[in-house]
């Protein structure tokens, strides 16, 4: 099973040079794999990544995190999570027309409509609505996530073994400082929801084979 990941930045006009954001999300994107046949970025603000399922929330709230972290409070992302059988293309991700590639443009349309920033279609109705559910809940924090906690939130889901120490270290800042932020942020909190997420995949894909 793959996750195609449809997203576009929230309020992308508000900021004056565009690569205060898109730089960071090509990095970000290129270390898990080429450009266009693994990712996108198209019509300027819009995009689309394809990861294992298992791996899907954790790269989504990546890319919150590495768009959040930018000092600018508008800014923002909403990400479309579409699961479903490999999708079957050569050259672009584009080009997908699988499962994972159709739930995820729909799904990212219906968000749109109702001004929620994170979802999931799958084949599996009780696995969407307890996450979805589960994901409202969640962006009450994340929406309001400072710079400051979205920075510490991506080393914590880019290295999960880090610790407070490291991260201060790589910051430049103490270590009661990174709890501060982690407190504040809720993000081993999200970080207890991703794993229960991943783990609840593996056993929907063991059942469906």
């Amino acid at each position: 099973m793959k996750t195609t990941i449809t997203g576009d930045i929230v309020h992308s006009q508000s900021v004056e040079d565009p690569k205060l954001w898109l730089d960071p999300l090509k990095n970000l994107f290129n270390t898990f794999g080429d450009s266009p046949k693994t990712w996108e970025i198209y019509r300027g603000d819009s995009f689309q990544i394809s990861v294992p399922a298992e791996d899907s929330l954790r790269v989504a709230i990546l890319i919150k995190s590495v768009i959040k972290k930018q000092k600018k409070k508008k800014l923002d992302v909403r990400l479309a999570l579409g699961i479903g059988k490999d999708d079957t293309y050569v050259n672009r991700v584009s080009e997908a027309a699988g499962e994972a590639f159709v739930y995820s443009g729909q799904l990212l349309d219906t968000l749109k409509e109702k001004k929620v920033h994170l979802g999931v279609k799958s084949p599996w109705d009780d696995f969407d609505k307890e996450f979805n559910m589960m994901f409202k809940l969640a962006l009450v924090i994340m929406n309001s996530w400072t710079s400051n906690s979205a920075e510490v939130a991506e080393l914590l889901f880019s290295e999960s073994e880090i610790t407070q120490v490291e991260i201060a270290e790589h910051l430049g800042i103490v270590q009661s400082s990174v709890n501060d932020r982690i407190k504040r942020g809720a993000i081993y909190e999200i970080m207890e929801m991703e794993k229960y997420f991943r783990e609840r995949i593996q056993i929907q894909i063991s059942r469906s084979f």
